[in-house]
């Protein structure tokens, strides 16, 4: 069986009950796995570090690769961009377009970062644009003042069931904005 060498990161952020900051924190650990994804999880059952609230990311610590969720079968990997958003957003694809468009899907961390840069955007005649992450309903929404309503993206049905949690992917704007894809990621086998 391989054995992977893992660093296990938990990002400064606030405590989830009172507020208080918490630090950056870090541990490597060397786990026995059938794969990066199992070693992951191996190495979440073995770890000293509490997250606390706090994103935990795991990392093939030999080549700083994240190690993160393989994707759903008939997926793969891509990197979107589009005209009025600053950034590069890795995602899935199934291979769809929609007008001569890209269809991505992200999981929620990318979902929510495509949230935060459409939000960002300078105010237009209609007024703020504005994003939101509803918990209680797995909801990434984005406001668009000019239309006055709020769209809304939950988790994909992937085999006739929506998928929560770490494997989720959100279609936000696909088959509405005018998505590209640009080249592959290099982390190819990961969601």
């Amino acid at each position: 069986m391989p054995t992977y060498r893992l660093r296990l990161v938990a990002e400064a952020g606030p405590d989830p009950v009172d507020g208080t900051p918490l630090g950056h924190d870090e541990e490597t650990l060397t786990v026995e796995a059938d794969s990066p994804w199992a070693a992951r999880s191996r190495a979440l059952h073995r770890m000293t570090l509490r997250p606390m609230g706090r994103v935990l990311r795991a990392y093939d610590a030999d080549t700083g690769d994240e190690i993160v969720h393989p994707p759903p079968a008939g997926f793969r990997p891509g990197r979107f961009t589009i005209d009025g958003l600053p950034g590069t957003y890795d995602g899935f694809t199934r291979g769809e377009t929609w007008n001569g468009f890209a269809v991505p899907y992200f999981p929620l961390a990318v979902a929510r970062r495509v949230a935060d840069d459409y939000a960002a955007q300078p105010a237009g005649l209609d007024g703020q644009p504005e994003s939101e992450y509803d918990a209680d309903r797995d909801l990434v929404r984005l406001y668009d003042p000019s239309s006055g309503e709020w769209d809304e993206y939950g988790p994909v049905e992937i085999d006739d069931r929506a998928l929560h949690g770490p494997r989720a992917l959100y279609p936000v704007g696909a088959r509405y904005w005018t998505w590209e894809e640009g080249s592959a990621r290099a982390d190819s086998a990961t969601c």
